[in-house]
């Protein structure tokens, strides 16, 4: 059976989205806000017809299709939900892909569900490049698995993630803390290592220790370390940040390193260690306590 879905925003995404659901035989509508701009309309219609879509206005996409996949910038998912609101029907799947909070996708959800539609919370999962390759989605709700099966059928890395609505997403959003905060933080180091011309040498310290055989294990060891070392480390952070501002470098990640460290320093805890704990998990667990307590 040709299945019938619906693209809102034809950006990178939707347009990879398009392309791949075509390939394997899919039926693409898709709505872009450039499509009501009199300057931009045609170049977006001919970018959908390009991918083998077809362009069509807000209306016309979520009433036609069986599932609509929104693919919207965060502070916009909101209102494009409340909008799609008004035309949704039951049997028909509205699946949502911003990344945004947990809240918000249950409050979206409160709304489509209340049409008889269903809901589906989507994240994606890693950066969309250039080749011709879905990157993951994980999706949540009770239409998860089906929607997960449907856009498998037709070319999208989908797997479903948990029934209840809202954990897909703070998982997203956990895990840029760690992904973004990784990026930014090489940017700020490599900045610096160009500014003192060593950019070549602190690039190549940076891929021999990642490349390492025991990468899980180094990083358990930061963290177990982090118990009995927060205060030297705290103090060679502001080194580094005076470094840096001599270089002419602003030590945004830098100063934030310190302000954690400095953090664990205030709420004791080297003193809750004799030493340093065998397990990683031991330090969050007595660190998210002392937070805990500090804040009472």
């Amino acid at each position: 059976m040709l299945r019938q879905f619906g693209l809102i925003g034809h950006g990178v995404v939707g347009s990879l989205f398009a392309r791949l659901l075509r390939e394997r035989g899919a039926s693409v509508m898709s709505y872009d806000l450039r499509l009501d701009l009199e300057a931009t309309a045609e170049t977006m219609r001919q970018r959908i017809l390009a991918d083998g879509g077809e362009a069509g206005t807000f209306e016309e996409v979520v009433r036609e299709s069986q599932s609509v996949l929104a693919v919207t910038p965060p502070q916009a998912c909101r209102e494009v939900a409340a909008r799609a609101s008004g035309f949704l029907r039951a049997g028909q799947v509205y699946c949502d892909l911003a990344s945004t909070s947990p809240g918000i996708k249950r409050e979206m959800a409160t709304q489509v569900n209340a049409t008889g539609a269903q809901f589906v919370e989507g994240v994606i999962l890693g950066a969309v490049g250039a080749l011709p390759v879905s990157p993951e989605i994980l999706l949540a709700g009770a239409a998860g698995a089906t929607t997960a099966a449907a856009l498998q059928q037709y070319g999208l890395r989908a797997r479903f993630y948990w029934r209840e609505i809202g954990l897909a997403s703070a998982f997203k959003l956990i895990r840029s803390v760690f992904s973004k905060g990784m990026e930014t933080l090489l940017i700020e180091t490599l900045l610096a290592a160009r500014r003192a011309g060593l950019f070549d040498d602190v690039w190549r310290e940076i891929r021999t220790t990642l490349a390492q055989d025991g990468v899980e294990r180094m990083l358990e060891t930061w963290i177990r370390s982090h118990a009995v070392s927060s205060e030297r480390r705290y103090c060679e952070m502001c080194e580094v940040g005076r470094f840096l501002e001599d270089l002419g470098v602003e030590p945004i990640l830098t100063r934030a390193a310190a302000g954690l460290l400095r953090r664990s320093n205030e709420v004791g805890l080297a003193a809750r260690f004799t030493r340093e704990p065998e397990r990683f998990a031991d330090v969050i667990e007595v660190l998210d306590r002392a937070l805990s307590e500090a804040r009472k």
